[in-house]
C-alpha cells in the first residue's frame, strides 16, 4: 500500500515569518550567484569544521529519524515532479538511500555531524540523495543536469524568494553548486524534519473517501487504516523558487489536508473538480458564521480605500470596467479575515503565513443583472509597470485563487463561477448543452427576462448554462490555479461570475502570489525599470492608511510553565511558542489581539497598538 495521504499527527509546525528581507541594490543576477557562492554546500568546505567521532555520528542520526534501524528497507519512495501526478523516478524498496543519506550527512560540514537540521539543511540533504539515486526526474530544459537540474532551473528561471539566502545549495560533479529542491506530500505537507519520514515509513496508511455532504458544506470523511506499513512513500519535488501545486490525477479524486484544520478545527478536503483548469470544491474551508462575519464587517466598512464600491480592473490603479459590473471593498486586517487568511495559505502548502504574498481577501456583492465577464487573474505584463509579472521566469504574480461564497443561491438564481473551458464533470459527454441551446433555454424560463436580449451579460449565462459552473451556497469554497507549475501563464484558468438573475450574492476570494507583490520588499521589478528605481531588483515597501506593525514573539525560558506555549490568533493557533522554538514574527495591526495558550488555557494575551511603535517584541 502507498502513502498518497498525509498520515503523521506529530507533526509541529511553527516557522517564523520572514516579511522583512531586503533586497534593494542588489541585482537579482548577484544575489542569486552570491547566495550560492556563501551558504554552506553538502561537501567538504575549504576550512575544516570539527569531526564527530563516528559513534557519535551514527547516534545523532538515529535521534534525528528517530529510529535506530533503517526505516526504508521495506519501503520505496517515490518522486514526482510538483504538479504531476505521474512519478518520474523511485528509490525503489531496499536500496541505500538511508546509507546515501547517512554518509552525506555525514560529510556535511567536514564531519562535524550537526545534532539538529534546519528544514533547508533537510531540503539540501534530501536533494543530493535523491540525485545520487534517481536519474529520470529531469523534465525541464536542463535535462542534461538529472535532477540537480530540475531543482535549480537557473538563474533566469527562479524567483528570487524571501529566505533565498537562507537555502543550503548542493554541490556536485556535475553541476558544481545549484539549489536544493522542496518536497511536499501529496496534501501539501512540506518535509522540514527528517523523522516525518520516519513517521510515514511506519505508520499504516490512511485511506479517505468521502461519504456525506451535509447542507453547510461539511464534509464527512470516512478514515480507514490499512493493516500495515506501506510500500512506498510519494514525494513532490517542488524546484527552487516556485511554489508547491496540487498534482490531480482524475475527477472526483480527493485530497484529505489532515494536517491543516479548518472550520470548527475540522481537517480540510479537496474533491477535484476539473483537470484542465485545475479547479477544486474545498470542504470545511470556513463556516457560515465566518461567512457572516466576512459579510458584515464588509458592510459596515467606511474607508474609502477599503468600502465596498463599484468593481475595478488592472493593476495600475482605479479602472472601471464595464464588463465587471459587481461591487467590491477589501478586508485586510480583521480579525476573521486573518484567520482565513492564514487558513488558505496552510491549505496551499505554505508552511508559514506571508502576508506579502496575497492580496487582501476581497469582499464582492453582486445585485441582481450584475457580473463580471471572463477573464484571468493573473495580471498581464505592461511595459509602464515596474513590477515584473513574468511568473515563467522570475517575477510574480497571481498563482492560486480561493473563492469564498457567503450567500445561498437556488438553480435558477445565477450568480455562478463559470469555467469556460472546463466541463461540469456530473453530466455525461452525450448530455452536454451546446451554447444556444442554453441560450434559448434561459429566454424562455421566468428569470431570464431581467436581462436584454443579445447582452454579453446574457450571453455569459448561456456560457454558464452550458461549460463548467460552481453554484454558490454560503461557506463554499473553490479553488483554482492560474499558472502551471513551472510559472507559466494557465491561459484554461478564464472565469467569470455569473448574472445574478435573483437576489443578492456576497462572496470573497483571496489572491495569493508566488513572489511578494508589488509594493512589498522582495517584489520583483523588471531589468528595464531598474535603473529609475536606483538599480534595484525589487520595489521600496509602501504604507497604506492601515499602518502594519511588525510584532515578534519569543519564549525567554525563564519560565517552566510556559514551555508548552502556543502562540494563537484570538482562537486561532498560530505557532509553538517553546522555549527552544524560533521566534515568531508576524505583520499585525491596530486592534489586533494575541493569545498564549498552555495545555488549552490562556495564560498571556497582547493587544497591538500604534502607540507602542512600528516594530514591537513580545517576551514570555
Amino acid at each position: 500500500m502507498a502513502i498518497r495521504l498525509a498520515t503523521a499527527s506529530f507533526i509541529a509546525i511553527a516557522i517564523p515569518v520572514f516579511l522583512g528581507l531586503v533586497f534593494s541594490n542588489v541585482k537579482v543576477s548577484d544575489l542569486f550567484a552570491s547566495a550560492i557562492a556563501h551558504a554552506p554546500g553538502l561537501e567538504p568546505s575549504v576550512t575544516p569544521s570539527t569531526t564527530a567521532p563516528p559513534k557519535i555520528c551514527t547516534e545523532r542520526f538515529q535521534v534525528i529519524f528517530r529510529s535506530e534501524t533503517d526505516p526504508f528497507a521495506n519501503v520505496s519512495l517515490v518522486l514526482h515532479q510538483n504538479g504531476d501526478p505521474k512519478q518520474c523516478g523511485a528509490t525503489g524498496s531496499g536500496s541505500k538511500f538511508h546509507s546515501f543519506l547517512f554518509q552525506n550527512y555525514v560529510n556535511y560540514k567536514n564531519g562535524a555531524c550537526p545534532s539538529e537540521l534546519s528544514k533547508y539543511q533537510v531540503e539540501s540533504l534530501l536533494t543530493k540523495t535523491f540525485s545520487q539515486l534517481i536519474s529520470t526526474c529531469t523534465e525541464n530544459r536542463r535535462e542534461d543536469k538529472g535532477f540537480l537540474g530540475f531543482c535549480d532551473a537557473g538563474k533566469d528561471k527562479t524567483p528570487i524568494m524571501l529566505d533565498h539566502d537562507r537555502l543550503v545549495p548542493v554541490k556536485s560533479e556535475l553541476m558544481g553548486t545549484s539549489l536544493p529542491c522542496r518536497f511536499h506530500t501529496r496534501e501539501g505537507l512540506r518535509i522540514s524534519y527528517m523523522d516525518q519520514l520516519t513517521g510515514f515509513a511506519s505508520s499504516p496508511p490512511v485511506d479517505c473517501e468521502m461519504v456525506d455532504v451535509d447542507d453547510d458544506n461539511i464534509q464527512t470523511c470516512k478514515l480507514v487504516e490499512q493493516d500495515s506499513p506501506p510500500s512506498e512513500i510519494h514525494l513532490y519535488a517542488v524546484p527552487a523558487g516556485r511554489v508547491f501545486m496540487f498534482a490531480p490525477d482524475h475527477v472526483g479524486e480527493i485530497f484529505h489536508l489532515d494536517h491543516v484544520n479548518g472550520a470548527e478545527d475540522l481537517p480540510i478536503y479537496l474533491k477535484v473538480m476539473s483537470l484542465e483548469p485545475r479547479v477544486f470544491d474545498v470542504f470545511n474551508f470556513f463556516s457560515r458564521e465566518e461567512s457572516q462575519q466576512l459579510v458584515d464587517r464588509a458592510v459596515a466598512e467606511k474607508s474609502e480605500s477599503h468600502r465596498i464600491k463599484r468593481s475595478s480592473t488592472g493593476a495600475s490603479g482605479y479602472n472601471i470596467n464595464s464588463r465587471r459590473t459587481s461591487e467590491s471593498g477589501f478586508d485586510t486586517h480583521g480579525t476573521t479575515s486573518t484567520i482565513v487568511k492564514k487558513r488558505c495559505f496552510s491549505a496551499l502548502g505554505f508552511d508559514e503565513y506571508l502576508d506579502s504574498h496575497g492580496d487582501g481577501l476581497q469582499i464582492l456583492r453582486y445585485n441582481v443583472t450584475t457580473a463580471y465577464n471572463s477573464h484571468l487573474d493573473w495580471i498581464a505584463p505592461s511595459d509602464q509597470l515596474a513590477h515584473d509579472y513574468e511568473s515563467g521566469g522570475v517575477g510574480g504574480n497571481r498563482f492560486a485563487t480561493i473563492l469564498m461564497y457567503m450567500s445561498d443561491m437556488g438553480p435558477e438564481d445565477g450568480g455562478e463561477t463559470v469555467f469556460p473551458h472546463g466541463w461540469p464533470a456530473e453530466v455525461p459527454e452525450n448530455e452536454r448543452l451546446d451554447k444556444k441551446t442554453a441560450l434559448t433555454n434561459l429566454r424562455e424560463s421566468p428569470n431570464g427576462a431581467v436581462l436584454k436580449e443579445g447582452s454579453w451579460e446574457e450571453s455569459l449565462v448561456a456560457t454558464c448554462r452550458s461549460r463548467l459552473a460552481v453554484r454558490p451556497h454560503s461557506s463554499r469554497a473553490v479553488l483554482f490555479y492560474s499558472q502551471h507549475p513551472n510559472g507559466e501563464v494557465d491561459n484554461k484558468s478564464l472565469h467569470g461570475a455569473c448574472p445574478v438573475l435573483s437576489g443578492v450574492k456576497y462572496a470573497a476570494n483571496l489572491w495569493v502570489w508566488n513572489t511578494p507583490r508589488q509594493g512589498f520588499t522582495g517584489a520583483p521589478i523588471k531589468e528595464s525599470h531598474r535603473k529609475e528605481n536606483g538599480g534595484n531588483t525589487v520595489a521600496s515597501p509602501t504604507i497604506d492608511e492601515f499602518q502594519r506593525i511588525k510584532a515578534s514573539f519569543v519564549n525567554s525560558g525563564q519560565d517552566e510553565q510556559m514551555k508548552n506555549a502556543k502562540l494563537h490568533f484570538e482562537d486561532q493557533f498560530w505557532g509553538d511558542l517553546g522555549p527552544n522554538d524560533p521566534a515568531l514574527s508576524v505583520n499585525t495591526y491596530e486592534g489586533h489581539k494575541w493569545n498564549v495558550f498552555v495545555e488549552g488555557k490562556i495564560v498571556k494575551t497582547w493587544d497591538i497598538s500604534e502607540k507602542r511603535g512600528l516594530e514591537q517584541k513580545f517576551t514570555i
